[in-house]
């Protein structure tokens, strides 16, 4: 699984340019355990939407899920939900809304998880500048796991209930030594 969206990761790295293009704007590679944060995103201005691509390993658990909050806002302001597939396991789905963060922006593995197995992600920051609408994100994860933990894909989303522009994205969980987070920019018409 962590193959096929590292491929995917690479094919898009080679675009640049016009309208559509992913310009590489920010990387953070952690050194010990910490959050991941990006500030000043309103230096953006240039583009449309954000792509957060990242590699990453939660400090807890055998799956890690990807949690964020936009403009430092922790109030009961956003929704989420997630479609998942883990391994033999049933497809399964859950949401919820009035919440403190989305808790759902994606699933890596947890350090509970098979020794040095990372899980990676891409996750859609949409019409991030708007001050007209919500903000949305999607976002496509996964990790590989022996047959104890379990190999996982799951497609998310999210929503912020505010038309604030976005300036600022916390990733709040704690992610180990290793982990990469890529912050890019996409033009758009």
């Amino acid at each position: 699984m962590s193959l096929i969206l590292l491929g995917i990761l690479n094919s898009q790295a080679a675009a640049a340019g016009g309208a559509g293009a992913y310009d590489l704007l920010e990387t953070t590679t952690l050194t010990g355990s910490a959050s991941v944060t990006f500030t000043g995103l309103d230096s953006y201005s240039d583009y449309k939407h954000l792509q957060v691509r990242y590699v990453a390993r939660g400090n807890s658990g055998n799956l890690f899920f990807v949690r964020m909050q936009l403009n430092n806002i922790t109030s009961s302001s956003y929704s989420h939900h997630f479609l998942g597939k883990e391994a033999t396991d049933p497809l399964t789905s859950t949401g919820a809304g009035s919440i403190g963060e989305i808790t759902y922006g994606g699933m890596v593995a947890g350090n509970s998880n098979d020794a040095n197995v990372f899980g990676a992600g891409v996750m859609d920051i949409l019409d991030f500048s708007s001050s007209s609408k919500n903000t949305t994100i999607r976002a496509l994860s996964g990790c590989a796991g022996s047959a104890e933990f379990k190999s996982v894909v799951m497609f998310s989303s999210g929503a912020l209930n505010s038309t604030a522009a976005i300036t600022q994205l916390d990733f709040t969980g704690t992610y180990v030594a290793g982990s990469r987070f890529s912050l890019y920019g996409i033009k758009g018409a």
